[in-house]
């Protein structure tokens, strides 16, 4: 399933709007329901979460606290946003207690709760390793009816970290802070400092650090995120009308559509959302050129709470080489053209995921929606019934859609009037993705267009949600991917790590925050049903976010000693060096250049040689702290060379294998003629993005 590209600047957006993945909620959402203020012991839910000095966004920053990190709240107020903030004390960087002010949806609030041996021995049934109980405890003691079972995967977490590391199968915004992108080979240029680019020049390999937080279950047990682990089969006895409508109240679902195929009317809508919540890094997010917010991306815009995707075979292909999709008109029988892969029918590339909207979360628009004839059908009709035929839960089908096409509904993709495309739909954005000449808009409402598969061609609003939804039951929920979580990290089945939906490393914690909304107080009092993924040999203790920032690039371009030849020939991998000098030389001057102009580098000038041998260690400290050391060992020796009595070499480096910033990319990554390179600086990390080339 493909999406829009324009969807992964959307998810970065609401992303800070929310923050960072978290989708439009309330304030105060792990606030304990009572009637006074809390006050006591509670937890950071936010991969980093701004400290300010005011209760506000407007306040100034004093530090960020990562996930899992201990305060204690001291009071709550209402801050200058309208939203809950808490004042709080907690333990700086430099190790002192200080105070501050932190929004409130971003905090998890202690939960008291007495011994339940029944849950205990149920636990211990399930497999659950103790690092999940305490979170798991905590949530039954505020819904008893959860229902929480493990899910096993036999897999060994190192293992699964590994392959989810391979790009582009996990990708950050290149707004991200520096330590949540990769720099393994083919993700980045150590010559430049530059990041390779995945599905344009937006979106960037993850680090190893920030998969393992995504992918660790236990970071994401609390009322919200939670939701990410919800089973997505269709139950007409627990999902109801009513419930539906009082989620999708508010937004353009909450209205009606004609039934008819050819003509359009048009409902205007608008939708606006709380403002930034302070938290910047949480699940979700993706990034858009924007302006400094509350999260480590240091950034906000319009946000697409899921961003790029992958789906059935996408990602893999993308490492090899183009699909190239012939362009036809609507209704030319062409939908088969695209590259397959795993005998899966799905297109190899992706753009961004569920979550995208043209105009982004409080716009103000008119969309126009199929109409015909005079008759009309409720949005709620038939998203219920896209559900009990799909076999899809519809609130998880409604959750979508508004992730899809933004709360006012004002895409182009289900708007009936795109020229070239009149009257045609595409509600979950199915293989909406750029390819060649044709636009992730143009890709999308062509395969609407098509005569083939699930319905099409999607000529009415409800044919597209009723094809959509059944494209995804069969796909996805009926092929054991039942849950947000499973969706994009595929840890089941026989096609591991492929046949996933989407390559935003935030997007399945994004997708169960957007899903928690669709649920009431009443409603969560239900017997609801969580598959909760264990690995085996997981860390004692749950994975943190990094936090870091600036250029990682701590290696030299250039080692060289004057009028001497080092053994071997410098290489930026090499580390280790030897020269041999004649017993008659006392000092050496040793020359080195930093990759990035921003590493400090020590140890080099000159050196006095005192004794048979001496090694120079010359350390190269990048912008972001990390430390890498060449060392020369350097050996007297009687008839040894002098200086000036050898060929000196320039001591430079040649780029090694996978540092050219360039490699082969499927739909979805800059074609021929594409500049390459942009000149956004993500996150403050002083470096630059390449386009990957074809």
């Amino acid at each position: 399933m493909k999406k829009i590209r324009w969807k992964n600047k959307l998810a970065l957006a609401l992303g800070l709007i929310l923050g960072i993945g978290l989708p439009l909620q309330p304030a105060g959402l792990f606030a304990p329901a009572t009637a006074y203020a809390y006050t006591g012991s509670a937890t950071v839910k936010a991969a980093s979460l701004n400290v300010r000095s005011g209760p506000g966004t407007s306040y100034q920053s004093l530090g960020r606290l990562s996930s899992g990190a201990r305060v204690t709240v001291l009071s709550e107020q209402t801050g200058t946003d309208g939203q809950t903030w808490y004042n709080i004390r907690y333990t700086s960087s430099s190790g002192s207690e200080a105070t501050g002010y932190v929004a409130a949806a971003y905090v998890q609030t202690a939960v008291t709760y007495t011994t339940d041996s029944d849950f205990e021995a149920y636990l211990n049934s399930q497999g659950f390793p103790e690092s999940y109980k305490d979170g798991l405890r905590q949530l039954h003691a505020s819904y008893p009816n959860w229902v929480f079972k493990a899910f096993d995967t036999g897999l060994d977490w190192g293992t699964v970290i590994e392959n989810e590391s391979l790009p582009p199968r996990s990708l950050v915004n290149t707004s991200s802070i520096s330590s949540w992108k990769s720099v393994e080979d083919g993700a980045y240029n150590w010559d430049t400092s530059t990041w390779t680019g995945f599905d344009g020049s937006s979106w960037v390999a993850a680090s190893d650090g920030i998969i393992r937080y995504y992918m660790d279950p236990r970071n994401f047990l609390d009322e919200t995120y939670i939701f990410q682990f919800l089973s997505q089969e269709y139950n007409e006895s627990t999902q109801t009308r009513e419930g539906l409508e009082a989620m999708i109240q508010g937004s353009f679902l909450s209205g009606t559509v004609g039934t008819g195929s050819s003509s359009s009317g048009t409902s205007s809508g608008s939708a606006s959302g709380p403002s930034a919540d302070d938290s910047n890094t949480g699940p979700g997010v993706t990034v858009q050129s924007v302006t400094p917010s509350e999260t480590t991306s240091s950034a906000s815009g319009t946000v697409s709470l899921e961003g790029p995707v992958a789906s059935i075979s996408s990602r893999e292909y993308n490492l090899v080489g183009d699909t190239v999709v012939s362009l036809e008109s609507p209704g030319s029988d062409s939908s088969q053209s695209d590259s397959t892969q795993n005998g899966s029918s799905q297109s190899d590339s992706t753009q961004s995921g569920p979550g995208v909207s043209s105009a982004g979360p409080g716009a103000t628009g008119s969309s126009s929606e199929g109409s015909s004839s005079g008759q009309s059908i409720s949005y709620a009709d038939i998203i219920m019934n896209a559900g009990a035929q799909s076999g899809v839960n519809p609130y998880v089908l409604a959750a979508m859609i508004l992730q899809e096409q933004g709360t006012a509904g004002t895409s182009p993709l289900i708007s009936g009037t795109y020229s070239g495309y009149e009257g045609y739909y595409n509600y979950f954005n199915v293989e909406a993705y750029q390819s060649g000449s044709m636009s992730a808009i143009q890709r999308g409402l062509w395969y609407a267009s098509q005569s083939g598969s699930y319905g099409r061609p999607w000529n009415t609003v409800e044919k597209s949600i009723l094809g959509g939804a059944q494209n995804y039951g069969e796909n996805y929920v009926k092929a054991g991917q039942n849950t947000f979580y499973l969706k994009k990290f595929n840890v089941q089945g026989s096609n591991l790590y492929k046949h996933q939906y989407m390559s935003n490393i935030q997007a399945a914690a994004s997708e169960g925050a957007e899903l928690s909304q669709a649920y009431t107080a009443q409603m969560k009092q239900g017997a609801l049903e969580f598959l909760i993924p264990i690995y085996n040999n997981m860390p004692e203790e749950p994975c943190t976010a990094p936090t870091g920032d600036g250029s990682p690039n701590n290696k030299l371009s250039a080692l060289s000693v004057d009028g001497f030849v080092l053994t071997p020939s410098f290489s930026r991998d090499t580390e280790s060096y030897d020269l041999i000098v004649d017993t008659s030389v006392s000092s050496i001057t040793v020359q080195a250049t930093g990759a990035d102009s921003k590493a400090a580098i020590s140890g080099a000038g000159t050196i006095s040689l005192n004794g048979d041998s001496v090694d120079v260690v010359i350390t190269v400290q990048a912008e972001n702290g990390s430390v890498r050391t060449y060392t020369i060992h350097v050996a007297k020796q009687s008839g040894g060379p002098t200086a000036g009595s050898q060929t000196t070499g320039t001591g430079s480096s040649s780029p090694s294998s996978g540092s050219s910033g360039t490699e082969s990319g499927g739909p979805g990554v800059s074609g021929p003629g594409s500049s390459g390179s942009t000149s956004n600086t993500p996150g403050g990390s002083n470096v630059t993005i390449v386009t990957v080339t074809n």
